[in-house]
């Protein structure tokens, strides 16, 4: 706010001075008047209140929406593994595959929580050495310099990092 000084009459100043309201409150009120300006509306004290409140409750629940786990459908479907002979027997076929879900260590770094594959040694996110050793699908544990498994001659998980 500028600041505006008044010269006045003895008279004038002591009116000013009978009243309630302060010098300064009443020289403002008598120029809005004089010049046709309503005064302006006292802010509500609510109002920035509710803007940050209202903005911290939609923060907080898109925030709640992005970490909820999404609806998932799962589809089972079920294949019959016999075969329909012309005879009308039904005999169970064997094969060397293995029909549906590998099933694969889900582990968590100790250090930081991120997901770790069973085929890491070491957290691909902060370099933490895995709780359990590396071992090649033959059985035998390798150690994390190897590129191929001495008993078997397979590629270990440490080969591919020569690739790039």
């Amino acid at each position: 706010m500028s600041k505006i000084t008044f010269r006045a009459d003895d008279d004038l100043v002591a009116r000013i001075e009978a009243m309630d309201a302060s010098k300064s409150e009443v020289m403002r009120e008598a120029l809005r008047a004089y010049l046709g300006v309503a005064p302006p509306s006292p802010p509500e004290s609510d109002s920035l209140d509710t803007l940050i409140t209202d903005r911290i409750d939609r923060r907080i629940a898109e925030h709640l929406d992005d970490r909820l786990a999404p609806d998932v459908n799962v589809t089972v479907t079920v294949e019959d593994d016999r075969i329909r002979h012309s005879d009308g027997s039904e005999r169970a076929v064997q094969t060397d595959e293995h029909v549906g879900y590998e099933h694969s260590h889900v582990r968590h770094c100790v250090q930081c929580g991120e997901t770790v594959d069973s085929d890491h040694v070491y957290c691909p996110n902060c370099g933490e050495k895995a709780d359990t050793p590396a071992v090649c699908e033959c059985g035998d544990e390798l150690r994390t310099d190897w590129a191929f498994c001495p008993n078997c001659g397979r590629r270990t998980p440490a080969a591919d990092v020569l690739d790039r």
